[in-house]
């Protein structure tokens, strides 16, 4: 199965689309090695690897907060990364994060001892 491709990253991000394909690629590869060690179902992968991409692609993404044109005014999202927040710094990084935890929760299972 391919993990995922430029355009479809593109398609839940398009501030990427300043990156080329060959650099939206590596950190899809990146993403993939990730998402496979996870160990989850395949039919899984691609989202899980489109999400996580988009997010680490986001990281060195300034993008734009508000936009003026009169005397032409842009302000910029300032996405400070630390230890604190990780996936939570990007709605991708969230959604992964979701979908992660809901794939690879392991069923419980209740043992009543009498």
């Amino acid at each position: 199965m391919v993990a995922t491709s430029p355009d479809r990253v593109r398609a839940i991000a398009k501030h990427l689309s300043s990156l080329t394909d060959d650099q939206l690629q590596i950190i899809i590869d990146d993403a993939y090695q990730e998402v496979k060690s996870l160990g989850i179902k395949e039919e899984y992968e691609e989202r899980l690897t489109r999400y996580l991409a988009a997010h680490l692609g986001s990281l060195n993404i300034r993008q734009t907060q508000s936009e003026s044109v009169g005397p032409m005014r842009k302000t910029f999202t300032a996405q400070s990364i630390d230890n604190n927040t990780g996936l939570k710094v990007t709605p991708y990084g969230q959604e992964y994060e979701r979908l992660k935890n809901r794939l690879t929760a392991k069923s419980r299972i209740n043992l009543t001892v009498i």
